[in-house]
Order: structure tokens, then sequence, then C-alpha cells
């Protein structure tokens, strides 16, 4: 299946996308949820590293757990008590209350779901913290590929190909919604158009040049067809 999907975004007309996407495939954190400063603090408490907002704009966002914690303390494998301690602070009540959705984002489901179009969310996160996010905002999703699965992270494209698969769609008949580096990378190589936000950790990215649109909020839906 997933040798058919990439030989699928070679034939020339998958190289186009007309009318509304098969599928959505929103990031999370940067792209869906407005929480990297949150988690910035948390991941700062946790580990009692510095990392100011530029360190980790430029180096943390986009990536999963485990990756974070080894390079912020410097070692191969992550310690397992900073790791359950941050997966405990991910899920708490004072975490996700400073975790708002991007605007427009809350909208652009409600709107995706009445024309039938398939949802996922694609993330480096944690399972337990997007589903404590969408339950907090009262929203549902189709699927999720998260951090915690056993999938290639990104900037590998196996999270957005497994995405796929599951939708069986070829990946340039979805939209992937992304806004860090590594994001914009897999969403990408796995063949499928990017709608990325911008913001501080992509400021002057070269991968930007091949998103479909770069917007600052979920506001604007011509990007999705809509």
């Amino acid at each position: 299946m997933r040798i058919a999907l990439l030989l699928m975004c070679l034939h020339p007309a998958a190289t186009r996308q007309m009318g509304k996407p098969r599928a959505v495939l929103f990031d999370f954190d940067g792209s869906l949820a407005q929480s990297e400063e949150a988690h910035r603090k948390r991941f700062v408490a946790a580990t009692g590293v510095a990392c100011d907002s530029a360190r980790w704009d430029s180096e943390c966002v986009g990536r999963n757990t485990e990756w974070i914690v080894c390079h912020l303390l410097g070692v191969d494998e992550p310690p397992a008590a900073v790791i359950e301690d941050l997966r405990q602070r991910v899920v708490s009540d004072a975490f996700l209350a400073d975790v708002a959705p991007t605007r427009g984002g809350l909208e652009l489901l409600k709107a995706l779901r009445e024309a039938a179009i398939p949802v996922a969310v694609v993330t480096s996160g944690l399972r337990a913290y997007v589903s404590a996010c969408l339950e907090r905002w009262g929203v549902e999703v189709d699927y999720i590929v998260a951090g915690d699965d056993d999938v290639a992270h990104k900037p590998a494209p196996d999270p957005y190909l497994t995405a796929c698969e599951h939708f069986a769609v070829a990946p340039a008949e979805c939209v992937a919604v992304e806004d860090s580096p590594s994001g914009l990378q897999s969403a990408l190589a796995a063949g499928v158009p990017v709608v990325a936000i911008a913001n501080p950790a992509n400021a002057g990215l070269p991968l930007l040049d091949e998103a479909r649109a770069v917007q600052g909020d979920l506001t604007d839906r011509a990007p999705f067809g809509m």
C-alpha cells in the first residue's frame, strides 16, 4: 500500500489538486493549536534545562517528546522519570487551559465535517494530550497519528503516509496543515500539498515556497476548496 501511494504521487494527474481535498491532515501544535509556549515551559520544568523561546523555536518545534528531552539534556536515551513527568504535565488541567485553538480552526473543522471531508491529526505530540484538547474544545476528528505511535517520526514522511493509507487516498488528493520545519518536510516528502501556518519557527524557511498557501491562521478556507 505504501509503495502504491508513492507511485500515485508520480502520476502527472496526481500533481494537481482540483476542488475540495479528499482528506485534510492537521498537524497539531502550532497549526491547529497555539501551544508552543506552554510546551516550552513544560519541558523546562521537567528537564531543569533553560530554553528560551528563540532556542525552542529554532531547535525543538515539531520534534517528538523523546527527541527534545535527549536534545536538551545532551543524552542518547531519555530518562524514564522525565518522560513520565512530561506525560503527566501535558494532560493536566493547568496545562490544557493554556492551549488554545488556532483562530478559525474550530470553524474549519466544523465546515469540513459538514462537507463530509475526513480529517486527521498528524502530530509529534502524545495521543492522550491531543485527545484531551479535542475533547476540551468539543470537537472530533476521524483519525490520529501521534508521536507515541509505532511510526517513524517527522521529518520522515511516514506519519502523513500512514494517514493517507488509513483513508485510502493518494497524498496529492489531501491537504496538510503544518507549521514546523520538520513537519513541512514530512508532509512535502509524502507528496501532500501543504497549507503553512506562518510563525517565528518557520520565518524565512525555503520550504514555505513549496506550500500551496501560507497564512497566519485558519480563517481563509480557500486553500481547502471551500
